[in-house]
């Protein structure tokens, strides 16, 4: 008789191997026993039995069941065949009525000479045996989230142990990217994606980002150092179906020491979030950079004080004026913040005009104010020496923190110990990491001082001659606008700092 056999194993590869290796062995041995000719068998890996969905062999022998590859399927236990009382009823009645017998080895039963009652009666067991599997690892994954689990695997870390994660500085440097070209540079997850993917940046598994992979960087406040767990659960253990548990529930740990950004970028970052998600939500269009581009001056302007952009106003008496002025203080007064600055549009942007225009108009003035704010950028007199200065510090500190990790590992140090020594590591690290960049940055700055000027001079003779300026005509020029209580207006230009 030809037969074939289904089985189950382990996600554990070692295990894995094994197992199906001793399955084979155990079947070959029962066919060669019985007299019958073994034509495969049929194995699903690491796949759970309370679904069908997945399991990718089972469905197989149910199609070559159909072309009459064999006469038997042989199964050491009904829980290996389905953890599903209809699964296991429905693929049996399916075999029967092609004239398959299925042979259930440890209860010595088969679904043709037995009756369903048996069979119910088993896969019931079966079932309920994974439902309280399932109740028991949903309690066991609860209490680990209590106690603060980290997740197995997350970018920008390396992971210590269940409760301990380490910055991966150069995954590090990478988030900390991710958050300025949100926050500073005003890029959309796509545009960053695309920016990260053109300098060779890869994610943790070495594969080009996408906007989703961004985005869950953008959201995640493990990067400002509070880990958060407990988010979901499987809610059936027959489907899998996950459901999200009430934020109140949610568990949260204060996890300073491993902040890669601060908590202030990364409430910003979720203000920038939102307010984009009511943009969409509106139907409004975004513009180039998927910043509001709706007005010339749209989160240009921001207020020196709270930190807040500035909202545009209007009204009409006989004329219309628009004017821009502190969203706080408009909607608080003076309660939360006292810059009652009101800034004309027009006038404004006059103002700019002019001092556009009078800043080209004098050929050394503005190689000059150039210089300067590239100046205000470049480290001391030596640069090289300040990169080796800084690079063996990076060093230093990186086996100053291998060295307490070990301790940890061999047990030479508590947990806490453990904290307290690489929050301090972490901290000299980012201003480490801080310093490289300024000096990468000088570097580029140097080799280009030339091509910077020629390139404003061009973007301003450009600009002044528009009859209408747009937030994106705006945006290829300035970085941000500041106003203070007192009245003073400072443009910031783009690539380096300008004086007001």
């Amino acid at each position: 008789m030809k037969i074939a056999a289904y089985c189950r194993v382990s996600t554990d590869k070692k295990e894995q191997q094994e197992s199906l290796q001793h399955q084979k062995d155990f079947f070959s041995e029962y066919a060669r026993r019985n007299g019958h000719e073994l034509v495969r068998l049929y194995a699903d890996e690491g796949i759970s039995g309370t679904s069908l969905k997945k399991r990718e062999e089972f469905k197989r022998l149910l199609r070559d069941a159909e072309l009459g590859l064999f006469e038997l399927v042989v199964v050491k236990d009904v829980s290996r065949f389905a953890r599903n009382t209809v699964d296991a009823l429905q693929s049996v009645r399916r075999l029967k009525a092609l004239g398959i017998n299925t042979l259930f080895i440890n209860a010595s039963m088969t679904s043709i000479g037995d009756g369903e009652f048996a069979l119910t009666l088993f896969s019931a067991m079966a079932q309920e045996e994974s439902n309280n599997l399932s109740k028991r690892v949903k309690w066991g994954k609860r209490i680990n989230a209590e106690k603060g689990r980290v997740p197995p695997r997350v970018f920008g870390y390396d992971k210590i142990d269940n409760f301990t994660l380490a910055i991966n500085e150069p995954e590090a440097r990478i988030v900390r990217k991710i958050f300025s070209l949100y926050i500073d540079r005003g890029l959309g997850c796509r545009s960053i994606s695309m920016e990260l993917n053109r300098n060779g940046d890869r994610t943790k598994f070495g594969n080009a980002w996408d906007a989703r992979g961004v985005k869950r960087i953008l959201v995640n406040p493990l990067y400002s150092g509070v880990l958060v767990n407990h988010k979901y659960e499987i809610e059936d253990f027959l489907t899998g179906k996950q459901v999200s548990i009430p934020e109140e529930d949610w568990f949260y740990h204060e996890r300073p020491e491993w902040a890669i950004i601060s908590p202030e970028r990364f409430r910003r970052a979720q203000e920038i979030l939102a307010s984009r998600q009511r943009q969409y939500d509106s139907g409004e269009p975004f513009r180039e950079g998927r910043y509001s581009g709706k007005h010339a001056f749209s989160t240009l302007i921001k207020c020196a004080h709270c930190g807040r952009s500035f909202t545009r106003k209007s009204y009409t008496y006989k004329n219309t004026r628009v004017y821009w002025r502190c969203v706080t203080n408009d909607q608080y007064t003076a309660e939360k913040c006292d810059n009652n600055i009101i800034l004309d549009e027009k006038e404004l942007l006059e103002q700019i005009k002019q001092y556009f225009s009078s800043l080209i108009g004098d050929q050394e003035v503005f190689i000059s104010k150039v210089l300067s704010g590239l100046d205000k950028q470049l480290p001391g007199d030596d640069p090289e020496k300040s990169r080796k200065d800084i690079e063996a510090k990076q060093k230093r500190l990186l086996q100053k923190r291998s060295r307490y990790q070990e301790m940890y590992a061999n047990d030479l140090i508590s947990l806490e110990e453990l904290k307290e020594k690489l929050a301090g590591i972490t901290e000299e690290l980012k201003a480490v990491d801080l310093d490289l960049e300024k000096l990468a940055l000088a570097a580029q700055l140097r080799s280009s001082a030339g091509e910077i000027t020629r390139y404003y001079r061009r973007e301003i003779e450009r600009f002044l001659a528009l009859e209408t300026v747009t937030n994106v005509d705006m945006r290829r020029l300035i970085d941000h606008i500041t106003v203070s209580r007192e009245g003073n207006v400072h443009v910031v230009l783009r690539k380096f700092e300008e004086m007001p």
